[in-house]
């Protein structure tokens, strides 16, 4: 019998000691968003929202595409971080604990060859579990980490 080879998915999460709505919210404003993860947003994330994100220090753009948003519980948006033409799809789910959050973020969809797919994975696992880590240490304990922009050198 052939075994199947599930897609490949990024499956990344962590406790954040915030409330829900802290955590939301510091993933759906770019004002907050901004200081840990990309550095520009042409808006807030709102259901149907169409939006451009940049990493200046990398001089990387990307389209989101929100297709779900329930305040303090979930966002789900696809984006064209590998392939324009294939997005993968994003969700970042909270659930409450007493007066804290755990956010598992997951990503699917990725196209391409398996390298192609491979690489993508673990781009994105990495990008994601940064983000968690300086998400963390920005509402817990207002501390910048520069996770994201220092996670390649500068030319």
């Amino acid at each position: 019998m052939a075994e199947t080879i599930k897609p490949p998915t990024v499956d990344v999460g962590m406790l954040i000691r915030r409330p829900a709505h802290d955590v939301f919210e510091a993933l759906a404003d770019p004002s907050i968003t901004s200081k840990f993860w990309y550095t520009k947003s042409s808006g807030r994330m709102a259901q149907g929202a169409e939006l451009t994100w940049e990493w200046e220090m990398y001089g990387a753009k990307r389209t989101i595409h929100v297709e779900e948003f329930d305040a303090d519980r979930k966002i789900r948006f696809t984006w064209d971080n590998y392939n324009p033409d294939k997005p993968t799809t994003v969700e970042f789910a909270l659930t409450p604990y007493d007066n804290d959050t755990y956010l598992h973020i997951t990503e699917t969809g990725f196209a391409g060859d398996l390298q192609s797919q491979v690489d993508g994975l673990r781009d994105s696992t990495a990008g994601f579990a940064y983000l968690i880590a300086a998400l963390k240490a920005a509402l817990e304990h207002d501390v910048t980490l520069g996770l994201v922009q220092d996670e390649r050198p500068p030319s």
